[in-house]
């Protein structure tokens, strides 16, 4: 069971906690999504596992629920270790995008670390398959529906925010 620190529509702390499923019209979850990018330019995908409830077997970035007491810088941080087992340099991820959805906050993040896929070790309950996929290969999956949908309304954005300075 996954507890979550409670926030109200300013991110402000309400002082409470809940189980992560818990979703109350006003109150808000923080959740991290980390988009890995090697030095060509590439970005990390991963597959979600069949038995996941939300998206099975589609393609998304890392990340997950911010849980209570973290930041979410770490929880950025502890997602991509839980699921990838990689450790992520603090110096190489940045803060790119923030948003409100219906219950959370998302802050999307960019490591630049270029990782070998043979020495990742996936969390089978999370991860089936990872891939590296250039941004045209990405917006194919948007497209085709391959894509965790929850990437949709940011995409875009993410990517013109970017500089690839790497």
């Amino acid at each position: 069971m996954e507890i979550v620190d409670k926030l109200n529509n300013k991110r402000q702390y309400l002082g409470k906690t809940s189980e992560r499923s818990q979703k109350v019209l006003g109150e808000y979850k923080q959740s991290a999504h980390t988009w890995i990018m090697n030095s060509d330019g590439k970005f990390l995908m991963q597959k979600r596992s069949p038995s996941k409830k939300i998206f099975p077997n589609m393609w998304s970035q890392t990340g997950g629920g911010v849980d209570s007491g973290e930041t979410p810088l770490e929880g950025a941080l502890r997602e991509c270790k839980e699921e990838l087992g990689i450790d992520i340099l603090p110096d190489n991820i940045e803060l790119v995008l923030s948003f409100r959805r219906k219950y959370d906050f998302v802050d999307v993040w960019l490591a630049k670390q270029d990782i070998n896929l043979e020495n990742l070790v996936l969390q089978k309950e999370e991860v089936a398959d990872v891939k590296w996929c250039s941004v045209d290969e990405i917006r194919t999956m948007l497209k085709t529906g391959e894509l965790a949908s929850s990437i949709d309304i940011y995409f875009d954005m993410f990517i013109n925010l970017l500089s690839y300075d790497f």
